[in-house]
């Protein structure tokens, strides 16, 4: 099974990656804002995985694994 993006081509990893780091961003925040501590530090690492995968950087981008 292949994903086809917006375009109807494949979806590239770096593009899923991509995602991933935008929603593991968000659900990061929402953890640590009803005290899920734990959650949101794996949800960190997780973002930090997929921003290595399509080149960015978790420096700078008013993240922080605490």
């Amino acid at each position: 099974m292949t994903e086809t993006g917006s375009e109807g081509g494949e979806t590239r990893p770096e593009e899923v990656a991509a995602y991933i780091a935008a929603m593991t961003a968000e659900m990061g925040r929402l953890a640590r804002k009803h005290n899920l501590p734990a959650l949101g530090y794996l949800l960190d690492l997780a973002r930090m995985e997929a921003l290595e995968r399509v080149g960015g950087s978790a420096e700078g981008d008013g993240q922080r694994i605490a």
